[in-house]
């Protein structure tokens, strides 16, 4: 019995998140729940094992007249088992500064396809046309980098948006002592406006970074990572 309540409460609760996305997918097509991105920063740290704990600060411009929530999409590269999806987590809190802010907005999600999620995030009050609203997401991915992990094959850290993004910047941050190959994906040189670097912080960790501006919109961007080859 023990069991039958815990599944069931599971799958009412899956319900509930299910309905919840099937009404704010309506509100978004009937009532244009429109937002233009930014200004976009992504730090993906990796472990060892394959999981991955992800940061996003973003920033965005209400473009209707009242915007109610906000949608976000990620996903993994690989057949990436179903079993962990109860272990995804996703967190939204406004930013803090001097002790001011840093409180959870409220989250709900569904799965659109195997590997691939699609997170509504619920604003305290609506946005109006034209106001800028901040938010910070942290992410954890069980085993999403686990191919890459294991030296199976390369790994990508993609970004898309629906308009013309200022400013994106995307960091992939390794284990450290850890090397890797990387290269943008998607950008043209002399025509884009991108920068990409790779550095050790002081900690030691190999850092990824892509910073690319007035990128236009539905364009799928990111870094490319591989293990380096093994000597002959």
């Amino acid at each position: 019995m023990d069991w039958f309540r815990r599944r069931k409460k599971a799958w009412d609760a899956e319900l509930y998140s299910s309905l919840l996305a099937y009404y704010c997918e309506l509100m978004e097509r009937e009532l244009g729940q429109r937002c233009r991105v930014v200004a976009w920063f992504e730090e993906a740290r990796l472990r060892e094992n394959g999981d991955v704990d992800q940061r996003f600060c973003v920033t965005i411009v209400a473009e209707c007249d009242r915007l109610d929530f906000v949608t976000f999409h990620d996903r993994v590269n690989w057949d990436w088992p179903e079993k962990h999806r109860d272990r995804v987590k996703v967190e939204v809190r406004t930013p803090e500064k001097n002790g001011i802010g840093g409180t959870r907005l409220d989250t709900t999600h569904r799965w659109i396809r195997k590997g691939q999620i699609k997170a509504f995030i619920h604003l305290d009050r609506p946005i109006s046309r034209g106001e800028e609203f901040t938010f910070v997401i942290d992410m954890f991915w069980p085993q999403k980098c686990l191919p890459f992990a294991r030296g199976a094959g390369p790994d990508s850290f993609l970004v898309s948006f629906g308009e013309i993004a200022h400013t994106v910047e995307c960091r992939v941050v390794l284990p450290k002592r850890w090397a890797a190959n990387f290269e943008h994906l998607g950008l043209e040189p002399g025509q884009d406006d991108y920068v990409v670097t790779g550095f050790v912080n002081r900690e030691g960790h190999l850092v990824a970074s892509l910073t690319v501006r007035n990128l236009p919109g539905y364009r799928k961007v990111g870094l490319k990572l591989d293990m380096p080859s093994l000597p002959a």
